[in-house]
């Protein structure tokens, strides 16, 4: 017998074995507790990547702020030096 056949053989005797232990509301219950753990973790990592995106984007945000607060006091500084000026040519 050669290996691929000698494994298909085993493995559905396991799957027989497995099967005949277990009845249909005995695998319904694994099944569903199979499904909610798989679901569990997709969600899990999902909100993981979610907050991970959110709290990049307020780090952006926050540094655009100050990048822009700059520039307008340094516009502010810019306009009262000129008023300075031109108050003191008159």
């Amino acid at each position: 017998m050669d290996r691929s056949t000698a494994a298909a053989s085993y493995t559905a005797s396991i799957g027989t074995g497995v099967g005949g232990l277990l009845s249909l509301n005995n695998m319904a219950l694994a099944l569903g507790i199979l499904f909610t753990v798989i679901t569990f973790l997709m969600n899990w990592r999902y909100q993981s990547k979610k907050h991970e995106l959110e709290l990049q984007k307020r780090r952006e945000d926050a540094e655009y702020h100050k990048a822009r607060m700059r520039e307008l006091v340094r516009d502010d500084e810019q306009a009262l030096a000129e008023c300075k000026v031109n108050s003191g040519d008159q």
